[in-house]
């Protein structure tokens, strides 16, 4: 596969930090690997340390990346009511 671009960065993401952007083309993260990850916080399979620590390097560097974000709602989601 190949890397994605700053465009590619910002059409999935939406509006977020040059220094994601930057820090995703990179590190040389594929489409797939970008989607992979999200779909990973959307369903809360990060919630847990032992699943994070689980992963290979890279996958974790892309969630670093991420959450880094803040889970922003248009990334995310819209956040359950309640939850800060």
């Amino acid at each position: 596969m190949s890397a994605v671009t700053p465009v590619d960065v910002l059409a999935i993401l939406g509006p977020v930090s040059a220094i994601v952007v930057h820090e995703m083309v990179r590190t040389e993260v594929s489409i797939g690997e970008l989607r992979g990850a999200i779909r990973r916080l959307r369903h809360g399979e990060m919630d847990e340390f032992g699943v994070y620590e689980g992963l290979d390097a890279r996958t974790r560097r892309i969630i670093d990346l991420l959450d880094s974000t803040d889970r922003d709602p248009l990334v995310f989601g819209a956040r359950p009511s309640g939850e800060r």
